[in-house]
C-alpha cells in the first residue's frame, strides 16, 4: 500500500514487544506515521506513555487492546479501540484476578505433594509482570528447592492435564465483543488468516463486531481483496496495522489516509 499514514495494531515491552512505547513513537515519526494503537495483549499498560509520547511528537494515539478470545475451539483475537480507559481497565483487573484465583488453586492442589508455595513468592516473583501465571509458580518452586527446573514443575505438576493442573477461564468472542460494546468501543477482527479463522468469519461478523483488519502483512492481495468485499458488504470498517513486535526492521503497514478516515468517523462518534 503507498501513503500509510496510520498503524493501528503494535506490540511494546507491556507485552510480547520488544520496544518501549517511547521507542515506538519515534520510529513511528522517523517513518511518518502520524496515527497509531498500541494493542497489547489484554493489556492497558501502554495508555498513559502512548498518550504523553504521541503529544510530545506530534502523533495522534488511540488507546487500543488485543484481547484473546475463543470461538468454536479456536483462539480469535479481537481488538478494542476506545476512549473509555476507566470502564475497560475495571474489566481487566477483573481478568486479572480471574487469573490469579486459578494460580491460587493450583497452590492448594500442590499441598497434597507436600509443596507449599507462599503467596508472597509469588507476587515477588511477578512484580513486573502484568498478572500472575504458570511460568512465576514454576520459578518459585524451582527457587524453593520442590523441583529441580522449569520442565519438571510443568511435567509433573501444573503442565496442561497434569495432578494440579488448573484450566483457564477462556472468554467468547461474545463476550468480549459485547464488553468492548458495553464500553462504548470498537470491536475488529484482527488478522482473521491467522488460526484460519477466516473459516467462521461470517459467524463472528454475525455476532456484531464493527470492523475487520484487512490491511495486515500476514494477508496477501487475494485476502486484502476478500476481507475487504466482506467489511464493504456488511457495514464494517476496514483497519489495518503491521502487527509490529520489535523483530526485524520496521515495515510501513496499515491505512491510507482515506481508509483511517473511515476509522476516525467512527471514533469521533463513540
Amino acid at each position: 500500500m503507498n501513503n500509510i499514514v496510520a498503524d493501528l495494531h503494535i506490540h511494546s515491552t507491556f507485552s510480547d514487544g520488544k520496544l518501549s512505547v517511547e521507542e515506538i513513537c519515534k520510529l513511528l515519526k522517523m517513518k511518518g506515521i502520524k496515527y497509531f494503537s498500541i494493542t497489547d495483549h489484554d493489556s492497558i499498560r501502554s495508555f498513559e506513555e502512548g498518550r504523553k509520547n504521541s503529544e510530545n511528537l506530534g502523533l495522534v494515539y488511540f488507546p487500543g487492546i488485543e484481547f484473546s478470545t475463543v470461538h468454536q475451539k479456536r483462539q480469535v483475537h479481537i481488538l478494542f479501540y476506545g476512549k473509555n480507559v476507566e470502564g475497560i481497565t475495571k474489566e481487566l483487573e477483573i481478568r486479572k484476578n480471574d487469573r490469579f484465583l486459578r494460580i491460587l488453586k493450583m497452590v492448594e492442589l500442590l499441598k497434597d505433594f507436600n509443596i507449599n508455595i507462599d503467596k508472597e513468592d509469588l507476587f515477588f516473583e511477578a512484580k513486573d509482570s502484568e498478572s500472575i501465571g504458570r511460568p512465576h509458580l514454576a520459578r518459585v518452586m524451582v527457587k524453593r528447592g520442590f523441583v529441580s527446573s522449569l520442565k519438571e514443575a510443568f511435567e509433573k505438576y501444573i503442565g496442561d492435564d497434569k495432578p494440579c493442573y488448573v484450566p483457564k477461564k477462556e472468554f467468547s468472542v461474545r463476550e468480549t465483543v459485547d464488553m468492548i460494546h458495553k464500553y462504548e468501543g470498537i470491536a475488529v477482527l484482527a488478522h482473521p488468516y491467522e488460526n484460519n479463522v477466516v473459516e467462521f468469519i461470517d459467524e463472528i461478523i454475525g455476532i456484531g463486531i464493527d470492523g475487520i483488519e484487512v490491511f495486515s502483512p500476514k494477508n496477501n492481495q487475494f485476502n486484502i481483496d476478500f476481507l475487504y468485499d466482506k467489511a464493504f458488504k456488511n457495514s464494517l470498517i476496514v483497519t489495518g496495522g503491521s502487527d509490529f513486535h520489535g523483530d526485524g526492521e520496521y515495515q510501513k503497514y496499515g491505512l491510507n489516509e482515506s481508509n483511517f478516515e473511515q476509522f476516525y468517523n467512527l471514533w469521533r462518534n463513540l
